[in-house]
């Protein structure tokens, strides 16, 4: 098996550089450097067979799986069947980069690839994943959140907040509440809702219940920021503040102002009272207290 192995890298090896050679022999190809050579070293020949060799550390290389392109054509089935299939992003349409991916992977996850934002964005496969690498889903980065803030700059500073969810500590990733491919619900999430994605772990916060808190049975977005916050519990802002945005009239006004003398209200958040802010099932709770 590893003659065999060692016989076909050859044989790739040598297709590869079939493929350069001519494309600096075509006028109109010479000035472009195809997008898997990543402007190579002087030794192009040391840095192709690196290049293929990390190839068989992926799986789509996985001769014992029918899915893959190695049991179905090998190289072929994504450089196609004259091993021209190299791309300059520079100048080829995303379309073109996405056609061999696509041509496997368009249902699942990336059943709603097309029409995405990140579709309509001209986002393409490789911008995000790097086909040979050994890394989990092919990814250009170790992690996740390094490929997603590569462009969504402001989440990194979202999780470098006192409050965040723990994606920089690699207990969530962005993939259990987004689909970066695309889905039907908004914000790219999974489920339907907001509230339905944040059930997902959060399930007690789900109901029913016999007392609703009518801002959290809406979105739970209206009081928290799920990616990072300087209030803790993730809260847009702490109590009573957050809380006097609709909240203006009674002792809650007080609370802020101090125009009161109960020091049970003075300066204090209204949670220490108001307890169960998401909903109640207590016979007495209709001032979600209990």
């Amino acid at each position: 098996m590893h003659l065999v192995v060692k016989n076909f890298m050859g044989f790739m090896f040598a297709l590869l550089l079939c493929a350069t050679a001519s494309w600096a022999a075509d006028p109109e190809r010479g000035a472009r450097v195809p997008d898997m050579v990543h402007s190579p070293p002087p030794d192009r020949t040391e840095y192709i067979d690196e290049h293929i060799q990390r190839m068989f550390r992926t799986p789509h290389a996985v001769l014992g799986d029918g899915r893959t392109p190695f049991s179905n054509g090998m190289c072929v089935r994504c450089h196609g069947p004259d091993m021209d299939m190299f791309f300059d992003p520079a100048s080829t349409p995303v379309e073109r980069m996405n056609q061999p991916c696509l041509s496997c992977h368009e249902e699942g996850a990336r059943r709603h690839w097309r029409g995405s934002r990140h579709e309509a964005s001209g986002l393409a496969c490789v911008n995000c994943h790097e086909l040979h690498n050994e890394r989990k889903r092919l990814l250009k980065a170790d992690t996740q959140m390094e490929v997603c803030t590569t462009c969504h700059k402001e989440r990194r500073t979202d999780f470098l907040k006192p409050s965040h969810h723990p994606v920089p500590e690699g207990l969530i990733n962005c993939t259990d509440c987004h689909n970066p491919h695309g889905t039907t619900g908004p914000r790219k999430l999974f489920a339907t809702t907001v509230n339905e994605t944040c059930y997902t772990c959060h399930a007690e916060k789900r109901g029913p219940f016999l007392w609703e808190h009518h801002p959290a049975r809406d979105e739970c977005i209206n009081c928290h920021d799920p990616h990072g916050s300087l209030h803790r519990p993730l809260l847009l802002a702490r109590p009573p503040l957050l809380c006097q945005q609709c909240h203006l009239g009674s002792h809650s006004q007080q609370a802020l102002t101090g125009g009161v003398t109960d020091f049970r209200i003075q300066g204090q958040s209204c949670v220490n009272c108001h307890s169960q802010v998401h909903g109640s099932n207590h016979p007495r709770g209709n001032f979600l207290q209990r």
